[in-house]
């Protein structure tokens, strides 16, 4: 028999969907809740510019190459970015594929968005939960990983 997991022991992947030609992204409930949307959002669809507004400013040059290559090659890719949502700015793994029409045309990517880590940017109230997804980033030691996010302005 295979092994046997809970799912409170995976890593946190939400799965995603584009349609090239119609710029329309659709994901499952945990892409949504990884990026900070809300799951009808994703259900029904957005556009590849509401997601780019949602990539940290200083990655959005690593998106847009990634993405590109990928949708001018068709391999595979993986980009390590971050994403900011409400409080947080968290970092993600975004790992996926670019699929063709028969005559050669970009398609369809498919892909999963996985949360690395989450940087809280404003300590919680003194009467405040933390969010599912902090507990589940500081559970594990892996991603306890303190990073500098902005630089000071000059």
């Amino acid at each position: 028999m295979g092994d046997t997991y809970s799912f409170n022991n995976k890593p946190h992947y939400g799965y995603f969907t584009w349609d090239i030609a119609r710029d329309e992204i659709w994901g499952d409930a945990t892409f949504a809740d990884n990026l900070g949307l809300d799951a009808e959002t994703a259900n029904t669809g957005f556009s590849v510019l509401h997601y780019m507004e949602l990539v940290h400013p200083d990655d959005r040059e690593k998106v847009a190459t990634a993405t590109r290559t990928a949708v001018l090659t068709g391999n595979p890719y993986m980009v390590i970015n971050r994403v900011c949502r409400g409080d947080d700015i968290v970092t993600i793994r975004n790992r996926g594929t670019c699929f063709r029409y028969r005559d050669g045309l970009p398609s369809m990517a498919t892909g999963m968005l996985e949360v690395l880590s989450v940087e809280k940017l404003r300590p919680p109230a003194a009467n405040e939960q933390p969010s599912a997804n902090t507990r589940r980033a500081s559970a594990n030691p892996a991603h306890r990983q303190r990073r500098t996010l902005f630089e000071p302005q000059d």
